[in-house]
């Protein structure tokens, strides 16, 4: 994670979004793993009014490596109307280079960045139960 040289406005105005920030419906539905998951759009959704009200922007970036096998690099950054702002990166391996697998590691890179960057989570989490194998 980088930051610019002072980030104590910006700290400040995202301690007050994330209390004005609600857990976002799982609105999504993975055939594959047959569990939901909250869409980038609905994590959107929750996020802007409360970034907005605080002077806090999201932008996002992605890249393609020319490495094999090739990575897609998510970069998001949290900018403050002070000038401040962090930044970090996902990096994924995509299951296949074609243009759907591409844009579905960038979708999902931008998902997990955004909600990591400023804390936002589902209204009922089961991944810490799933990843345990606790499924009662």
């Amino acid at each position: 994670m980088n930051h610019s040289d002072g980030i104590i406005e910006l700290a400040k105005a995202l301690t007050k979004a994330q209390g004005e920030l609600e857990g976002s419906k799982k609105s999504g539905f993975n055939p594959f793993t047959k569990s939901n998951y909250i869409t980038l759009a609905d994590g959107w959704s929750v996020a802007r009014p409360a970034l907005a009200n605080n002077g806090l922007s999201i932008v996002q970036g992605c890249r393609v490596t020319e490495q094999t096998p090739v990575h897609i690099i998510v970069q998001t950054m949290l900018l403050h109307e002070s000038g401040e702002w962090i930044t970090n990166e996902v990096d994924l391996v995509p299951k296949t280079t074609d243009p759907q697998g591409i844009g579905s590691a960038m979708t999902y890179g931008r998902r997990y960045g955004l909600f990591a960057m400023i804390g936002l989570t589902a209204d009922e989490d089961d991944d810490g139960n799933r990843a345990s194998g606790n499924t009662s």
